[in-house]
C-alpha cells in the first residue's frame, strides 16, 4: 500500500508503477481491494492477446487456428463471423428505348420530369429545343444537349452525363433519373421544400426565370431557408443601410463623374462586355428613361473624398482594370475626375453609368468597331450630360456596409423599388415582380466581371473573338 501511495504521490509519476497485489487464497476482500470477479467479459479488463493470424510463424501452423474468435457473454459461447449482406438487386440489361422513358420521373437534383414522345417536360414546362433524340437504331442517346445517356444504374435508376454532347461526357456530372413513385415524390417534395423552393417560387409556371425552375439551379440551396422570410429580412437591411447614410433627397450625377466603388462585384470591378451590351442597346432600341418605378434601376453612389483611403482604392482598382481591360472609356477621361477634390463611386448601376460614358467619349465597340454618338436621342443626351436622378450615400458608410448593399442591390433585382419625392425610399413595401424575365439578365446581376465577361459572349452568340479566354 505504501508502494502505491508514494508512486501516486510522485510528481514525476514515478520510474515504474508499483506491482499489482496479489489476490488472497481462496478469493475473498482485502481492505482497499475488491477481489470479486467481474459479472461479465465487458465488465473486465480485456486481455491484449494477440489475433490467430498473428501467431502464425511462431510455432503454430495455420491450419490449426480457427478462423472465428469465440466470445463468452452470459456463460454462453457464440462465433463471431461476418453475414454476408444480401447482394443488391441486378442491374437491368435491357436496351433503353424512347418507350423505356414514358411517363414521369424526378432526377437527382431535384427536378421533376415528365416524358410524351420524344417531348421532355421539366417541372411542367416544356424544353421545345431538348427533346429525347435517338440512334438509328432506336436506342436512347441524348435529352437533346443537356443530358447524355450512359444507362442503368439500378433498377428504375438511369444515369445521364451533364453534357452536350457524347465527346465530352466523361467526366460530367451525372444525373439519375428514378422513376416517379409514391415514395419518391414524397422525397422530392421534402427536398424541394428543404431547397427553399416554397412561397412565391413554388409555382415556375407563374413566377421564375427564363428556364430556372426548382432543381434547375440549384447552387447554395442546401444553406437557403423559406424565401418569403428572407426576402423581407434582406429589404429591411438594405432599407436600413440606406437610410441610415443617404443624403437628403436625390441628385442628378452625370457619369463622367461616377467609377465603380471598390467594394463593387466583390472587388471584381465590371464587366467590359456587359458595359457594351448595354451601350449597344441604347444605340438599337434608344434610351429610355425611368418613370414611377419601372425602366432602368436607381444608381446608388457614394459621396466619395478622392483622397480619402477608399477613394484611393477606388481609383487604384479603376486604373489597374482600364489597363487590364482594353475597351473602357480611355484612361484620360477619368484622370480628370481625379484631380478634383470628390467623386462618386457607383454601388448600383455601375455598368449603366460606364455605358453612358461611351457615348460621352465616342468610343467605338469592342465588337462591330462602329463609334457610338448620341445622335439625335434627346434623352440619352440628357442622361450622359446631366445624368439620371440618384440616391446619393454619405462617405461614412463602412466598406463592408457598401459591399452588402452592393449586393442586395443587385440580388433582390425582382423587387421593384422607388424613391419618394421627399427622398425617402420605397423599399419595404415594393412588390415583388412575379412575371417571368430572361435568364440573361437575372444572372447579370450576380456574377463576378469575369463570369458575366463571358455570359454577355453567350448572350450575343459571339464564338469568335479576341476576347474569348480573359
Amino acid at each position: 500500500m505504501g508502494s502505491a501511495a508514494s508512486w501516486i504521490c510522485n510528481p514525476c509519476g514515478g520510474s515504474t508503477p508499483p506491482p499489482k497485489p496479489q489476490a488472497p487464497a481462496g478469493g475473498g476482500n482485502t481492505a482497499g481491494y475488491d477481489w470479486t470477479e467481474p459479472a461479465t467479459k465487458e465488465e473486465a479488463p480485456k486481455p491484449a492477446t494477440p489475433s490467430p493470424r498473428s501467431q502464425l510463424g511462431h510455432g503454430h501452423h495455420e491450419a490449426s487456428i480457427p478462423e472465428e474468435e469465440i466470445a463468452e457473454t452470459g456463460g454462453r459461447q457464440r462465433l463471431d463471423v461476418d453475414i454476408p449482406e444480401e447482394p443488391p438487386p441486378p442491374v437491368p440489361t435491357t436496351p433503353i428505348t424512347l418507350e423505356t422513358l414514358q411517363g414521369e420521373w424526378v432526377n437527382s437534383i431535384g427536378a421533376k420530369i415528365k416524358v410524351t414522345g420524344t417531348q421532355v417536360s421539366l417541372n411542367g414546362m416544356v424544353m421545345k429545343v431538348h427533346p429525347v433524340t435517338l440512334y438509328d437504331d432506336g436506342l436512347v442517346a441524348s435529352i437533346g444537349k443537356i443530358w447524355q445517356l450512359k444507362g442503368w444504374e439500378a433498377e428504375d435508376k438511369i444515369e445521364f452525363k451533364e453534357a452536350p454532347s457524347r465527346e465530352v461526357m466523361e467526366f460530367a456530372r451525372s444525373v439519375v433519373w428514378t422513376r416517379a413513385s409514391e415514395a419518391s415524390m414524397k422525397k422530392w417534395n421534402e427536398q424541394m421544400t428543404g431547397l427553399g423552393y416554397a412561397g412565391s417560387a413554388s409555382n415556375p409556371m407563374s413566377r421564375g426565370i427564363e428556364g430556372c425552375c426548382p432543381g434547375t439551379c440549384d447552387a447554395k440551396a442546401k444553406i437557403q431557408v423559406d424565401d418569403k422570410d428572407r426576402d423581407k429580412a434582406e429589404l429591411a437591411l438594405l432599407n436600413k443601410l440606406i437610410s441610415e447614410y443617404r443624403l437628403p433627397g436625390t441628385a442628378n450625377i452625370p457619369p463622367r463623374r461616377v467609377v465603380p466603388d471598390f467594394s463593387n462585384r466583390g472587388h471584381t470591378g465590371l464587366s467590359v462586355e456587359h458595359v457594351h451590351y448595354l451601350a449597344q442597346s441604347f444605340k438599337e432600341k434608344g434610351f429610355i428613361k425611368r418613370v414611377g418605378n419601372q425602366g432602368h434601376d436607381i444608381p446608388v453612389l457614394v459621396k466619395q473624398p478622392v483622397h480619402s483611403e477608399l477613394g484611393q482604392k477606388s481609383i487604384d482598382n479603376w486604373r489597374q482594370k482600364l489597363r487590364d481591360e482594353p475597351g473602357f472609356p480611355p484612361k484620360e477621361h477619368y484622370e480628370t475626375l481625379f484631380k478634383q477634390e470628390e467623386m462618386y463611386t457607383s454601388l448600383g448601376n455601375g455598368h449603366f453609368n460606364q455605358a453612358l460614358n461611351l457615348f460621352a467619349t465616342e468610343s467605338p465597340s469592342i465588337y462591330q468597331g462602329q463609334v457610338y454618338r448620341i445622335g439625335t436621342d434627346h434623352a440619352l443626351k440628357e442622361a450622359v450630360y446631366e445624368g439620371v436622378e440618384a440616391v446619393v450615400l454619405s462617405a461614412d458608410i463602412p466598406l463592408r456596409d457598401r459591399e452588402i448593399v452592393s449586393r442586395l442591390l443587385n440580388s433582390k433585382r425582382e423587387f421593384k423599388w422607388s424613391v419618394n419625392p421627399d427622398g425617402s425610399l420605397a423599399i419595404l413595401d415594393a412588390a415583388e415582380d412575379m412575371t417571368t424575365c430572361k435568364q440573361f439578365e437575372a444572372m447579370s446581376k450576380v456574377l463576378d466581371a469575369v463570369e458575366l465577361n463571358c455570359l454577355v459572349r453567350a448572350e450575343l452568340n459571339i464564338n469568335e473573338s479576341h476576347r474569348i479566354g480573359q
